[in-house]
């Protein structure tokens, strides 16, 4: 092999090997892209959050807003009722929202009822094969639960309710920037939820 056959064969692979270089750093600029355009969809969407003094009003304004950024169909807030140790359904978005509101389910049932016991996230994109998923809800009410993300509302190191989202309308998987994204979209409504309960509590001591 000569010396002008060598150098081509070098540079056609150094040719390859560059376009997948640029290639990779492309699809990389675009995910950022899109990660920045939802963190500014959920800026914009909590901007409300800490205004809020009245409890209901704010949970129903936080599952706006995680419906909102996560693109979805489907979603409740529940709240743990620390007397009976049971997670009360206090908002809930969609197809179940006149059934479902107000429903109780034991702390350890369901997916929801998993997170609340251990204090993790989780995304289950097949939830009928999640060996952690109930179908209780799904059977008693004419639902269909294909994918979700729960996260769990977490204050000073204390699980006080979960936010579970349902099903993208596009029918897409729930992915990881998903599950930041509304961790910390949790994170800011754990806060403010807890300030909402103490001026509540204060008002009840007066």
């Amino acid at each position: 092999m000569n010396s002008s056959t060598s150098t081509l064969r070098f540079l056609q692979s150094e040719n390859r090997r560059l376009r997948e270089e640029n290639e990779s750093l492309r699809e990389e600029v675009l995910a950022l892209r899109e990660y920045m355009k939802a963190l500014r969809t959920l800026h914009q969407a909590t901007q409300t959050f800490t205004a809020e003094q009245q409890l209901e009003p704010l949970l129903a304004r936080i599952m706006y807003a995680a419906l909102r950024v996560m693109d979805a169909a489907d979603g409740s807030l529940a709240l743990l009722d620390e007397s009976t140790g049971q997670l009360v359904f206090a908002v809930v978005l969609g197809e179940l929202k006149s059934s479902l509101q107000g429903y109780r389910i034991d702390k350890g049932m369901g997916i929801a009822g998993w997170v609340a016991a251990h204090g993790e996230p989780v995304i289950v994109n097949n939830a009928h094969q999640d060996r952690r998923f109930s179908s209780f809800v799904d059977d008693s009410f004419g639902f269909r639960t294909n994918s979700l993300i729960c996260v769990p509302l977490i204050v000073q190191g204390r699980v006080i309710g979960v936010i579970e989202v349902l099903n993208k309308f596009s029918g897409e998987a729930f992915t990881d920037t998903d599950l930041d994204l509304l961790t910390i979209l949790a994170s800011m409504a754990a806060v403010a939820i807890d300030k909402v309960h103490q001026a509540e509590a204060q008002a009840g001591e007066k």
